[in-house]
């Protein structure tokens, strides 16, 4: 069977209808330009595929087609894509119809996507793996159907084997839904073709078409997200959807408690506005340096105030992070960026802390112990900085904290990897500044100084031998693949 492999498979995305049952929301501005969390849906739509390797689309448009052309020609998030533009006259008539305005366009394999319908990078970069038999085609398939979002509306799917032998919103025996993704060849518009009519045709039915003859595979999504955006209600289930997948698998329990439930609710408002991720990281930086500043005084209102400040400046820390990948505008720059003022952040406070405590004590031994202290800290910053420009130059602590979790999970027999884990683990910000706004509010200044003395040093002490382990484990991998 003569088969092609997908990844850089060009996208046909349907966007010409008028989105009628949104237009309480959107007014007469299209569907598909309506922002979703600060983006316009068919900007995420492309953006998405775009990552997944997609680099050249062909968009349909019927219902205001200029607002179209005028909104993403002069974007420049989009310049590094090939967009074609194809006008259907007919746009009023069903989908189908938009899909055989492109026939002239496509004559090779190409991935199918509905201009309202969010689904993760993930998902498509497997369904284009996928290989797809001349004169066949693809319909990703959801089977998680207890946990789609208005059931009634969805088209539902029977699918036997890998075939999808029915397809309809009023099916009564279904055991999958349709995600609105496809990869196509350009059999589907001979079915359409031999489908369309004075009322046009609907995609279901060239899908029908195409499964009486046994040509209609299903693609299983697994535990990929999608989301149809119909109605005001999918809106907002889309976008709290959205918020919900900022949610990191390395969250601690403060930062999934507490912290990320405040710092998306304040990044679904961001999102909105003109501030940009860069900006908001500015912001946390100053919000921790006033946290030191006020530590300074000693007072318990200020230590507290301080604390307080520096518990601000954890949750501000998630929002940059979480308005970049909202609106696409993550960068290397941003990364070092955020990397390096929060360490800055720890640094001042932790400084703050041991001066307010031991500053003016004739204890000389304690007053050292705590500036050694910072001082080690700064050195394990810029040990773990040597190691993330050795291993590529990301500014993001992901790789390096990933890196550290292998290393300690793969020496589980050993109790000292055991206290690496650990110390890695206690070292969070969300962790530790909690820790120390407890203290603070508990009058314990001692409390914080020997919490930022003692875990500062072991901290310090555990990245030194394990960064010194991970560059050794590297260049011996480098070495056996040169080998």
């Amino acid at each position: 069977m003569d088969h092609h492999t997908r990844r850089a498979a060009p996208a046909l995305i349907i966007a010409g209808g008028a989105g009628v049952r949104l237009q309480a929301v959107t007014g007469p501005v299209p569907k598909p330009l309506l922002k979703l969390c600060g983006v316009p849906l068919i900007k995420r739509i492309i953006l998405t595929a775009a990552r997944a390797g997609v680099t050249r689309f062909v968009i349909v448009t019927g219902y205001e087609a200029d607002r179209f052309h005028e909104v993403l020609s002069n974007d420049p998030g989009l310049d590094a894509l090939e967009i074609e533009w194809v006008h259907n006259e007919r746009w009023h008539l069903p989908n189908g119809v938009s899909a055989l305005a492109a026939r002239s366009r496509l004559d090779e394999p190409f991935v199918l996507l509905m201009a309202d319908h969010l689904f993760e990078q993930r998902t498509l970069e497997r369904l284009l793996e996928e290989p797809v038999a001349k004169g066949e085609c693809l319909l990703a398939v959801d089977r998680k159907i207890d946990r789609v979002y208005d059931l009634d509306d969805a088209t539902k799917v029977e699918v036997r084997g890998d075939k999808v032998v029915r397809i309809d919103k009023a099916l009564q025996a279904y055991n999958a839904v349709d995600t609105g993704m496809f990869l196509c060849t350009p059999a589907l518009f001979d079915a359409l073709d031999t489908v369309d009519g004075p009322k046009g045709c609907a995609l279901s039915d060239g899908i029908r078409a195409l499964a009486a003859e046994g040509r209609m595979r299903a693609f299983d999504v697994g535990d990929g997200y999608w989301q149809d955006v119909d109605t005001p209600e999918m809106l907002s289930q889309g976008e709290k959807a959205l918020l919900g997948r900022l949610v990191k698998p390395t969250d601690g329990w403060v930062s999934r408690h507490i912290n990320r439930p405040i710092s998306t609710r304040l990044s679904r408002w961001l999102v909105r506005t003109p501030v940009t991720p860069n900006m908001v990281t500015l912001i946390t930086f100053l919000t921790g340096l006033a946290g030191a500043w006020s530590v300074l005084d000693g007072t318990y209102g200020s230590v507290l105030l301080g604390a307080l400040l520096f518990q601000v400046s954890s949750i501000l820390d998630g929002c940059d992070g979480e308005v970049a990948v909202l609106t696409y505008r993550e960068s290397k720059y941003g990364s070092w960026l955020d990397t390096i003022t929060d360490n800055l952040t720890y640094l001042a406070f932790f400084a703050a802390v041991v001066w307010a405590y031991a500053g003016g004590s004739g204890e000389t031994v304690i007053r050292s112990l705590g500036l050694g202290s910072v001082a080690v800290v700064a050195a394990s910053i810029l040990v773990m900085y040597y190691y993330l420009l050795q291993t590529g130059g990301s500014g993001s602590l992901v790789r390096f904290n990933r890196a550290f979790e292998e290393h300690a999970v793969g020496r589980r027999r050993h109790l000292f990897s055991r206290l690496l884990n650990l110390f890695r683990m206690m070292a969070k910000r969300d962790f530790f500044t909690m820790l120390l706004l407890c203290f603070a509010a508990l009058d314990l200044l001692s409390w914080m100084f020997w919490t930022v003395t003692a875990g500062g040093l072991a901290m310090g002490l555990a990245i030194f031998i394990s960064t010194g382990r991970l560059l050794a484990r590297d260049r011996a991998l480098a070495g056996d693949m040169r080998s």
